[in-house]
């Protein structure tokens, strides 16, 4: 399902925000938000959500979207493998960048770990979450 903020003038360039449900941080929202000012860009979401209703996270910045009058799309999606973040960046030539989480977060969710999607990406890729270690 996808949805487009209706009234607001679609921007030429637009930064690409690729979220999972249990890992949406605060730093990554923001990193993406200022992004989008700094390039006078829009934002699309790609959002792995279950269930109907968004993280309170991504619901504030949906919020802080409306305000600030800054176009965005969101497109939920059940599953989002690393390729499908790329092939959706390289097709949309208005992407002028990704954002994601971290690198290894995506692993767990890649079939085919050997290769490395990242290097055909076509336009820059920004990893804004702190990385988490699992050391104790």
């Amino acid at each position: 399902m996808s949805r487009k903020e209706p009234g607001r003038m679609e921007p030429e360039r637009k930064v690409l925000l690729a979220v999972r449900e249990d890992s949406i941080d605060q730093r990554l929202l923001s990193s993406a938000l200022s992004l989008c000012k700094r390039m006078d860009a829009g934002l699309e979401i790609l959002a792995i959500v279950k269930g109907e209703t968004l993280p309170l996270p991504l619901q504030e910045l949906l919020k802080t979207l409306r305000q600030e009058g800054l176009y965005y799309s969101l497109t939920r999606k059940p599953a989002l493998r690393r390729r499908d973040i790329v092939e959706y960046a390289n097709t949309h030539e208005c992407i002028a960048a990704v954002v994601i989480d971290s690198l290894e977060g995506w692993e767990s969710l890649a079939q085919d770990r050997n290769s490395d999607p990242w290097k055909k990406l076509a336009c820059p890729l920004v990893t804004a979450a702190p990385r988490k270690t699992s050391q104790e």
